[in-house]
């Protein structure tokens, strides 16, 4: 077992895998005769109007298929290939000082119980009397970079106020020195019995220079609607897309925790820039040849955010963090890798402004095709959404199949959830808003610290800004609605997509508010406010659709055709 590949197997049995195969063709032909029946000519009213909204359908459909590309190629690590056992082995967790020290113990305390044998380290930012008693109690090693100015920097890696710079200086003193493989945890991120073996099992193939594992969320998710929202909508990237990219692909270090080769890190320059090291350092591992693995094996537990505010600075952060990677390392590097894996970090990279421009096109486009009184496209609207519902139930089945195996991750996660679709909802806006960032710091060269997330409950009520973008794309649907609606002509049947749209954001407001309110528990008069913006919001969608209820029903009312044409014309 001298290649990379021959230490991996396929993950289905081979009835499993034809199953799979034949749920993804399922899926193939009904996108097929979805497509024929989209541009079918009679469909065309405006040539530029018709082209926009087909790239954006394009893109919709599309990542699903991108999705099962990986999906029907999962492969796993081979439990009888050889073990390394020749490895010297770290494991390392960082602290910062905003996060407390009890929940950083519980994660030394598992680290501790690991086998094989290895040493236990903590890279805390400023330890306390307390921190470095236990330490010495319980054999576990301290790096901090407290009193050396050199990384304290404003600029990456060895920056100030980010975990990062607390590994850049592990590393540096004794990552390298000392270690073979090293992994590396974030504070909340409490392993499991057995997962530093199965991060380790990888790393006996010497091509291999990093190890990801499944990144689950889910010790507060009982009491967070937030976290259950990201742990259900992430649950198939941890378990099948990952499993698909090993074995030719690039699997994607999360930046909770992840192994390296000591030998490779150091070959790069030490982790990645940026917040998402995770991802540039990944990307930089592979444009040097080394190869990741996945490994589904390594479970580790960890808090998803507690709040709607902790989970909207995730998302911008993060879609700020990849954009600049997008914009200012991929094209430095992205030539030093082959095709196939230049389009996976292309397209992991264009996910979230892909992601947050389709947020706001379901409100802006139908405005714009009102103002300009002419239909952009001539379907029958019934037939279209009725279409729309079959893909969206086809789409699910290869993941339903999936589920059933136990591959997602948690695999108890659901595919549909009221979480997850208020998640996916909510997030669309800050995802552009940190995009939006990124193209100006790109311009501007501006440099930015990173707010590190709670990992504790605060009391404080919702600031109205962080429903603010969803209050303003209600507003702008009622309205263009509302004054564009009677003098549409032709293009009246957009006021039904512009207030779906208009009433979506203004429930997504509603619901943050209220479930934020039970969470905290806060007295009603200290939300007073906010209660009296969102209802007045929702209260000028609500009139815009009595008032256009004419221009409402108009692209409703079914007729013979829609049962009577076939679903495309020669």
């Amino acid at each position: 077992m001298s290649t990379h590949e021959s230490r991996l197997i396929p993950v289905l049995r081979p009835q499993q895998q034809e199953v799979l195969l034949a749920l993804v063709l399922v899926w193939a032909i009904f996108i097929g005769l979805f497509w024929a029946w989209w541009l079918q000519p009679a469909h065309w009213a405006a040539p530029w109007g018709m082209a926009l909204n087909t790239l954006l359908l394009f893109v919709v459909t599309a990542m699903p298929a991108w999705a099962y590309f990986f999906v029907v190629r999962m492969q796993r690590v081979n439990p009888c290939s050889p073990f390394p056992v020749d490895l010297r082995l770290g494991m390392v967790v960082t602290k910062a000082p905003s996060e407390p020290w009890p929940l950083v113990r519980e994660t030394l305390v598992a680290m501790l119980a690991q086998e094989p044998v290895h040493d236990t380290w903590l890279a805390d930012e400023n330890p306390s009397e307390e921190v470095l008693r236990w330490c010495v109690l319980h054999g576990v090693q301290v790096s901090t970079r407290r009193d050396d100015p050199d990384y304290h920097n404003a600029n990456w890696p060895r920056r100030r106020r980010c975990k990062e710079g607390n590994l850049a200086y592990f590393y540096d003193h004794y990552g390298y020195e000392r270690y073979d493989v090293v992994v590396q945890l974030d504070a909340d991120h409490r392993p499991e019995p057995g997962y530093l073996r199965a991060m380790v099992h990888p790393f006996g193939d010497p091509e291999v220079g990093y190890v990801a594992a499944p990144s689950i969320c889910d010790r507060n998710a009982s009491n967070s609607w937030v976290a259950r929202g990201r742990l259900y909508a992430e649950a198939g990237l941890h378990g099948p897309q990952q499993l698909g990219h090993n074995a030719g692909f690039a699997p994607l270090c999360i930046g909770s925790h992840y192994a390296v080769r000591t030998a490779a890190l150091a070959e790069i320059g030490g982790l990645g820039p940026e917040l998402a090291e995770d991802h540039s350092t990944t990307l930089l591992l592979n444009s040097r040849g080394w190869r990741g693995v996945f490994a589904i094996d390594a479970r580790c537990h960890g808090l998803g955010p507690v709040t709607f505010e902790d989970g909207m600075v995730q998302e911008f952060q993060w879609s700020r963090s990849l954009t600049t990677i997008l914009l200012a390392l991929t094209p430095k590097v992205s030539s030093h890798l082959p095709s196939h894996l230049r389009w996976q970090f292309l397209y992991s990279q264009l996910f979230y402004p892909l992601r947050g421009i389709l947020s706001v096109v379901g409100v802006v486009l139908p405005a714009v095709a009102m103002a300009s009184s002419h239909p952009w496209v001539r379907i029958d609207y019934p037939l279209f959404l009725l279409l729309w519902v079959i893909y969206s139930l086809i789409t699910l089945l290869p993941l339903y199949w999936l589920k059933y195996l136990g591959f997602l991750n948690p695999p108890s996660s659901p595919l549909v959830s009221w979480e997850q679709m208020l998640f996916e909802l909510t997030r669309g806006p800050w995802v552009l808003a940190g995009v939006m960032a990124a193209c100006v710091d790109r311009i501007c060269s501006g440099v930015h610290d990173f707010r590190v997330t709670s990992k504790q409950q605060q009391l404080r009520p919702l600031k109205l800004i962080f429903i603010t973008p969803h209050l303003a794309l209600a507003c702008i649907g009622a309205l263009s609605a509302l004054l564009l609606g009677h003098s549409a002509g032709d293009a009246k049947g957009y006021v039904l997509l512009v207030l779906i749209s208009a009433v979506s954001s203004a429930v997504a407001a509603v619901l943050v508010l209220g479930l934020d309110h039970r969470l905290k528990r806060l007295p009603l008069f200290q939300l007073g406010h906010h209660y009296a913006t969102v209802l007045g919001v929702a209260a000028l969608v609500f009139f815009t659709a009595v008032v256009r209820h004419e221009e409402l029903r108009s692209p409703l009312q079914l007729t013979d055709a829609l049962f009577a044409t076939p679903l495309w014309r020669p």
